[in-house]
C-alpha cells in the first residue's frame, strides 16, 4: 500500500511562508500541514489520508530541531484518532537536523562566501509602521495547536466577517486551551470560550 508523506511546519503568529512550504513539498511531491495558525491542519490531512485509506507519516519541518513541534504533532493525531474514532496507520520522522545529509547542507553553506547585504535601514524608520491602524475593538483570536483542532481557523474568519470594523489579530496559545476556541475582546478584555459552540440560551457567544 503507498504510504502518504506530509511535512508539518509551525507557523509563527504572524505566519509562514507558505509559498515557500508549498514550493518545499512540491518539489518533494508530497503535501503539508501547519501545527497552527492555518490550514491544512493535520486533522485536514489525516482526514484525506483516512478517506482514501492511505496511511501516512508525518515529517516535521523545522530546524534546529523543534521539541514543540513534535510533541503537538503527536497529540493531534491522538485527537484525531479519538475524536474521529478511526484507525490509520500514522509515523512521525525525526526533525530534519537529525540527519547525516544535513549537516553536509550547513557544512556546504560555510564554503561559500554569500552575498552582501543590501537591504535599507529605511524599514524601521518608515512612518507607515508608527500609525496605529483605525479599530473599533481589537479582538484577539487563539491559533495555537488545540484552539485550531477546535475550529480556530473558522472562528477566526466569522470573526473578520462580522466585525469589519475591528482589529482581528490571530496569536498563539492564550489559555485556557480546553475552553477553545476562545478569544478576547479589547477594551472591555472578556473572554469568549467556546466560542464555536450555542450558549446557553440558544445564542451563539459573541
Amino acid at each position: 500500500m503507498t504510504r502518504r508523506h506530509v511535512l508539518v511546519a509551525r507557523p509563527t503568529p504572524s505566519g509562514v511562508d507558505l509559498p515557500a512550504v508549498t514550493a518545499l513539498a512540491e518539489a518533494c511531491g508530497i503535501g503539508y500541514a501547519l501545527l497552527d495558525q492555518g490550514e491544512p491542519t493535520i486533522h485536514d490531512v489525516l482526514d484525506d489520508a483516512a478517506r482514501d485509506d492511505i496511511p501516512v507519516t508525518l515529517i516535521p519541518l523545522a530546524v534546529p530541531r523543534d521539541r514543540y513541534l513534535e510533541t503537538w504533532i503527536a497529540r493531534a493525531v491522538a485527537n484525531w484518532m479519538e475524536t474521529r474514532a478511526r484507525e490509520l496507520d500514522v509515523r512521525v520522522t525525526e526533525g530534519a537536523d537529525s540527519t547525516p545529509a544535513f549537516t553536509e547542507v550547513v557544512r556546504a553553506l560555510m564554503r561559500e562566501d554569500g552575498d552582501p547585504v543590501t537591504a535599507s535601514p529605511r524599514a524601521f524608520r518608515s512612518p507607515a509602521w508608527s500609525k496605529i491602524p483605525e479599530h473599533t475593538a481589537h479582538i484577539l483570536v487563539c491559533r495555537g495547536p488545540r484552539c485550531t483542532v477546535y475550529g480556530a481557523a473558522e472562528l477566526h474568519r466569522t470573526l473578520r466577517r462580522d466585525h469589519p470594523t475591528a482589529l482581528v489579530t490571530p496569536t498563539g496559545c492564550l489559555n485556557p486551551c480546553n475552553l477553545g476556541p476562545l478569544y478576547i475582546t479589547y477594551p472591555d478584555g472578556e473572554w469568549h470560550t467556546n466560542a464555536l459552540e450555542p450558549a446557553s440560551d440558544g445564542k451563539a457567544d459573541d
